[in-house]
């Protein structure tokens, strides 16, 4: 791994747990101290993460985080709901029995409310939760496109993990999908699949509105 690779790692990291924050303006030189790594390191990392839609460069003002808002909201969800019931369905129709079980851990991860460092983790498992339903159901092409969706959403997940109350708890969703996958209710877990995804919408959207208060 080269220094500039190291820097990105870096970097993208901090920006998807949301260390550095959305909207964030980021400075050269803190960035080196920040990371330990050389200037023209830490300048070809944020090269990359202009590609890749994670920093602004904007002209004569410098790089910024880039921030996140209701559209961003709007568009991810609408490709969810175009995606992840589908594959749902799909697995619950066709994938074999030893495929779903499989998933049995993924569906009951947790994370700690007073444990920020576990949220990360939890992002991680919920992901591949639901992009290895897609691939248990034998579609590579619809678990690529989940999973590059999924992790393009990895900051709105964060903020909402955030910004829930420690009294509540929505790991239940999965459990439930992996039992309606399980026996083969293709209804039912399309059903609860389609619930969830709403329930994460508002939930992103209140937590995004609360930053703004």
């Amino acid at each position: 791994m080269t220094h500039t690779d190291e820097a990105y790692e870096q970097l993208k990291r901090a920006i998807l747990i949301c260390e550095l924050a959305p909207g964030q303006e980021l400075r050269e030189l803190g960035l080196v101290e920040t990371t330990g790594l050389s200037r023209g390191a830490v300048r070809g990392a944020l090269g990359r993460l202009v590609t890749d839609g994670l920093v602004d460069l904007r002209p004569r003002k410098g790089y910024r985080v880039t921030s996140l808002d209701l559209a961003d909201v709007r568009e991810v969800f609408e490709m969810r709901r175009l995606l992840e019931p589908y594959a749902v369905e799909l697995a619950a129709q066709r994938a074999p029995r030893e495929a779903v079980q499989a998933l049995h851990e993924l569906a009951h991860s947790r994370y700690d409310h007073s444990e920020p460092a576990s949220y990360e983790q939890y992002i991680v498992d919920n992901r591949e939760f639901h992009v290895q339903i897609a691939e248990a159901a034998g579609n590579r092409r619809l678990a690529h496109a989940l999973r590059a969706l999924l992790e393009d959403m990895q900051r709105l997940f964060f903020l909402s993990l955030v910004a829930r109350d420690p009294g509540t708890d929505h790991t239940h969703e999965h459990h439930d999908m992996y039992d309606a996958i399980l026996v083969g209710d293709a209804a039912r877990a399309r059903a609860l699949c389609e619930a969830q995804i709403e329930a994460a919408r508002e939930r992103v959207i209140e937590a995004l509105l609360g930053r703004r208060t």
